[in-house]
């Protein structure tokens, strides 16, 4: 005869097997899910510049989502790519990030061909923010108001001003150079390693003027010992809603924004990119992320895997065409790795 108290002890058990297994399972995931210890964060750029303020704010949301820190590494030299090469060969765990941006599009296009080529040794995984570049004077160097009196001032003292940039290759620089070189502008380049050394010298008064992202140099702006004349792209930031932008003053060669992302090494697994990405898109998620970045003139990128792969092709090439055009091509740089 059946024993029904058994007989019920035995469906109960049954029913509640999957809930418990899905249970376990679900904690067994979590327990190897990237990150399982402090990740490393490669930055190109040395402390004071975008990139640097950017990976600083993205650390501080990455440990918000994931319970784990983030180390920043500071790596400048050769517009980006010492920090690129450096990434390229670190393990494929996920524990080492790369902080990209646009800089790379535009140094592989100066780069002599067979020097690093960080397409073939770096995985884009995540777009994770679009910032405008901004055309700065020091008005206690420079009185003019707006971009056209600007470019007279210029006309007027050829070879007289000197345009600070954040290093060789970088974006402070490709973009000074296409506007001296499409305007027909004169002036003389003055190179740092970053654009936090280059913007003490601009304060000081040790150079003119300055191309640079809009996050480091707005404390500047705002307190008015920098005036900003013009930012990149198609329309005005809401940060500097009375500074006209590139599109509507007809300057074409400054309306694109520049643009970050997180990279990995190229044979990283599927597996680690796609926990990357997840991450990367929680981050977008946050709250506190959000605000700062509004509050800075940020906009999330919000591209992931594959887009985000093509978009750095697109852009490459762009950049490849753009630097073509106006002579800069094969710019050449000091090897990977040499200060």
């Amino acid at each position: 005869m059946v024993d029904r108290r058994a007989c019920l002890q035995w469906l109960t058990s049954a029913a509640l097997a999957p809930s418990v297994w899905a249970q376990n399972s679900a904690a067994q995931t979590r327990s190897n899910a990237w990150p399982r210890q402090p990740v490393q964060m490669i930055v190109p750029y040395p402390v004071g510049g975008t990139s640097a303020i950017l990976a600083k704010h993205l650390s501080k949301a990455f440990e918000r989502n994931t319970r784990q820190s983030m180390r920043l590494n500071y790596q400048s030299g050769t517009g980006g790519l010492m920090a690129a090469a450096m990434v390229a060969k670190a393990a494929i765990d996920g524990q080492t990030l790369l902080m990209g941006g646009s800089h790379l599009a535009a140094a592989r296009a100066l780069m002599p061909e067979e020097e690093f080529d960080f397409m073939e040794a770096l995985r884009p995984l995540a777009l994770v923010a679009k910032i405008p570049q901004v055309l700065l004077v020091n008005p206690a160097r420079m009185r003019s108001r707006t971009i056209m009196e600007w470019m007279l001032e210029l006309a007027r003292k050829p070879v007289r001003y000197r345009m600070a940039t954040a290093g060789m290759g970088s974006s402070s620089h490709i973009y000074s150079e296409l506007l001296k070189r499409r305007e027909q502008l004169e002036f003389e380049f003055v190179h740092f390693r970053g654009s936090g050394p280059a913007l003490q010298d601009l304060l000081t008064g040790a150079a003119d003027m300055m191309v640079d992202g809009l996050i480091s140099c707005l404390p500047h702006v705002r307190s008015g010992r920098l005036k900003a004349l013009l930012v990149s792209g198609h329309e005005r930031s809401e940060v500097l809603p009375d500074v006209p932008c590139a599109q509507e003053i007809g300057l074409e060669v400054l309306d694109s924004v520049t643009w970050y992302g997180i990279f990995a090494p190229q044979a990283l697994p599927d597996r680690t990119a796609s926990a990357v990405i997840e991450v990367c898109q929680r981050m977008g998620q946050d709250e506190v992320l959000q605000a700062s970045f509004q509050n800075l003139g940020i906009r999330w990128g919000d591209m992931y895997g594959h887009d985000f792969s093509d978009m750095v092709r697109q852009e490459t090439l762009h950049w490849a065409q753009a630097l073509k055009d106006v002579g800069l091509s094969n710019l050449m740089f000091k090897p990977v790795g040499e200060v």
